[in-house]
């Protein structure tokens, strides 16, 4: 049986597919059960292996362990590309679990410009999502150009970042044609894939010699670094994407308005594909998130009516002043929401190394919106598939 649902993340359609068929018929004879903690929530956010996921699932095995879970709803949404949305799709109706797919991407907000709204350290940059769709772009519209240069964009970044850090961490280095678009199944490979590929290359090229080299370039000790790999492999990967490819490392590009779509352009992508708008809310600390009022006004002004978070963000964390502060935020936004009745729906991810695959509707902080997020998902799925 874990062979079959291992074969659901092959990088090949075609074996996903049949993989998929085995994976019904061992439900229907109950030869796949449900695991014994259900969680009858909802995950409207997590990335497949088209973008990063970083247990590697491909759009029908994130639909399998949404059944498996006892989800009533999921959401895929990759950065840049819809490529999951007819697997999901397929997945979703032989499964039984309702699924809905879209692209993340970053746009630029004139309307902003100089003021931080939640891309960090990148005035005027917006994460924004959007939602439903059910095809493609249609070959020669506006829309297909827009959706085709978002690659183009993340591409070209992709490449001056590997130029960058070859540079920096010589002899270390890695091929983008060869060592990273063969990472990511339709060749969308993100910064983590690049940083997968970097720490590859060093275990093949400087064997024992690898430890010592990224604990110089980490500045820690050696045995820090070999701790981290052997008990946190995923904090290993998460610090070097810091401090390598994040604002102020020696592989950052800085984004540039031009090389952005503008975010009313973006829009009318997603409209002409039959798609909705959501927006993304970080945390509540940069210039524009700390006026709710101002931002989701300004969503309004544009027709984007729904707002989407990773909730993780505002109450799982340690620090408890940090924590209690974003938790703040946190319920401040949601207040927000309601009372401008803008429905607020929920995700993890699952791009970053340790993140869950459902939210913890249990804690506090939660708890209280969740009829909200619940009502959020049923008129978000109402909306599209009407």
């Amino acid at each position: 049986m874990e062979k079959v649902i291992n074969k659901l993340s092959s990088f090949n359609f075609e074996e996903r597919m049949e993989a998929l068929e085995s994976i019904v018929y061992l439900i229907k004879n109950q030869g796949i059960v449900k695991y014994e903690k259900q969680f009858p929530y909802d995950n409207m956010h997590i990335h497949s292996f088209h973008s990063f996921n970083y247990k590697n699932w491909s759009p029908s095995r994130i639909v399998l362990e949404a059944y498996r879970y006892g989800l009533k709803h999921i959401g895929i949404v990759d950065f840049d590309t819809i490529a999951a949305t007819e697997e999901a799709h397929i997945a979703s109706k032989k499964i039984g679990v309702p699924t809905i797919t879209g692209l993340e991407t970053r746009v630029y907000v004139s309307f902003f410009a100089g003021r931080v709204i939640n891309s960090p350290g990148e005035p005027g940059i917006c994460y924004i999502n959007g939602l439903g769709f059910t095809k493609f772009p249609p070959p020669g519209t506006q829309a297909e150009k827009i959706y085709k240069n978002l690659h183009f964009i993340a591409s070209r970044r992709n490449k001056i970042v590997v130029d960058k850090l070859n540079q920096f961490l010589s002899p270390v280095k890695i091929d983008y044609e060869k060592d990273v678009l063969p990472l990511s199944p339709s060749h969308n490979p993100t910064e983590r894939h690049i940083i997968k590929a970097y720490v590859e290359k060093a275990e093949s090229i400087l064997e024992k010699g690898e430890s010592k080299f990224w604990a110089d370039i980490l500045k820690i000790p050696v045995v820090d670094v070999e701790k981290m790999k052997e008990q946190k492999p995923g904090d290993f990967m998460e610090k070097l994407r810091s401090v390598l490819v994040k604002n102020g490392g020696p592989g950052y590009v800085q984004p540039e308005p031009e090389t952005f779509p503008a975010i009313t352009d973006f829009i009318r992508m997603i409209e002409d594909c039959g798609g909705i708008i959501v927006g993304n809310w970080l945390d509540g600390t940069t210039d524009v998130e700390k006026n709710s009022e101002e931002l989701l006004d300004f969503m309004l002004s544009l027709g984007i009516k729904i707002m989407n978070i990773i909730p993780e963000r505002n109450w799982n964390i340690s620090d408890p002043e940090e924590k209690a502060k974003k938790a703040k935020n946190l319920e401040e936004f949601l207040t927000t929401c309601k009372k401008k009745n803008i429905p607020v729906i929920c995700g993890t991810e699952m791009n970053k190394y340790g993140q869950p695959f459902v939210d913890n509707y249990e804690t506090p902080e939660l708890k209280k919106h969740l009829e909200w997020f619940e009502k959020s998902v049923l008129q978000l799925f109402a909306t599209t598939y009407n």
